[in-house]
């Protein structure tokens, strides 16, 4: 026994990012101990910090597994039982899930007399790695019609699960993937000039008949905040942006008793906090460290000689760049509030596992790529 284990960690310090793996868990640190410290300020209850150190430690124990035991195109391969099932789960969540307060997203299923989870967080490594088997097999014919419309299919259903919860910033997610996943593979100059003139023309479409009144109060919120008409919608990012600059640059410190409160400060708008604690600087070094873990992914991807690992590595930076990008424009009101979280510092059991998970598909790769280099 003491051998086997010998070997399963030898394995997994040779084939592990341990780079991206540290800052992976610095920030995690440092969201348990911003929503410990929001607990501490009234502004939470006690679980929220708890959990997140569970989901970080179970995330962390998913990564050591995979890259220590499993390999990525084995898995990718497998597309064919957990996908189905996966997008089972989302259906019935859809139908039978739960909604939260301030939300009509029905995207939760409840575990009895332990907490609930989100499926859409399940669905989106799912789908990275069924796609990117797709892709992999199809790359060279790509741009044929007879080809390209099962992938089209594939990626609507990838993103269709999802609004059939009626979430709309996971749905964006996926979208995103998929275009991303989508453009590495090859896709033709003209079907994108082509997608994207459909895009620009559906907008007022969109906009007249799709989206309800709030959701277009919350982007108009954006240009004009102090109008009084959208004074119930912008508060949050108003107030968020109140925090921020209150830290000036080395912030009032994490257990100061003068903390702004902000709607859901724990969660998708850990940044504020963030900000206000620790300041200008604090902001900087948490960016550094998400830019950091993004890059090293995308460099994963590049070196690949397997394209099913390009694609997983292009999926997973897909995701994890526009969820920051995105959370950061929410909280320095840039761009609307569309309820998507910052990874690894954001509250959430699912989303925190569900990016370990997804940084553990990446490490697979990486470390493939250190056995070809090396012969190791």
């Amino acid at each position: 026994m003491t051998k086997w284990l010998a070997g399963f960690w030898g394995r997994f310090r040779q084939r592990a990012d341990k780079l991206n793996l540290f800052l992976a868990l610095c920030l995690s640190a440092l969201s348990v101990l911003c929503i410990y410290a929001i607990h501490v300020a009234g502004y939470c209850k006690e679980r929220p910090y708890q959990i997140q150190a569970l989901a970080t430690g179970l995330g962390v124990c998913a990564v050591v597994v995979m890259v220590a035991v499993f390999d990525y195109e084995s898995l990718a391969g497998l597309w064919r039982f957990y996908y189905p099932l996966t997008g089972a789960l989302m259906v019935f969540t859809a139908f039978f899930g739960e909604t939260r307060q301030g939300s009509d997203n029905r995207s939760w299923l409840p575990i009895p007399g332990v907490t609930s989870f989100q499926p859409s967080e399940l669905w989106k490594f799912a789908f990275i790695l069924a796609f990117a088997w797709h892709l992999a097999q199809v790359r060279e014919d790509l741009n044929q019609p007879r080809v390209l419309i099962p992938v089209l299919l594939n990626a609507g259903i990838g993103v269709g699960a999802v609004l059939l919860q009626r979430d709309t910033g996971v749905a964006l997610v996926l979208a995103a993937i998929a275009a991303a996943m989508l453009f590495v593979a090859g896709l033709s100059r003209k079907i994108i000039l082509g997608a994207a003139g459909a895009v620009a023309v559906s907008v007022p479409v969109v906009w007249t008949y799709i989206l309800s009144d709030f959701q277009r109060n919350r982007i108009l919120s954006v240009f004009n905040p102090q109008a009084q008409e959208f004074e119930d919608v912008a508060f949050q990012q108003l107030e968020g942006l109140d925090s921020l600059g209150s830290g000036q640059i080395f912030g009032i410190g994490l257990f100061a008793e003068n903390h702004n409160y902000v709607p859901e400060m724990y969660n998708d708008f850990i940044f504020t906090f963030v900000g206000e604690s620790l300041g200008f600087l604090g902001c900087v070094a948490v960016v550094v460290a998400l830019a950091v873990i993004c890059g090293r992914i995308l460099w994963t991807g590049a070196v690949s000689r397997s394209y099913t690992g390009k694609y997983i590595c292009t999926g997973v930076f897909a995701m994890l760049a526009f969820q920051i990008i995105v959370n950061l424009g929410m909280c320095l009101m840039v761009l609307p509030v569309i309820g998507v979280t910052l990874p690894f510092l954001s509250y959430g059991g699912t989303s925190v596992v569900s990016v370990y998970i997804s940084l553990g598909l990446v490490m697979m790769v990486y470390g493939a790529n250190k056995k070809n280099m090396f012969g190791g």
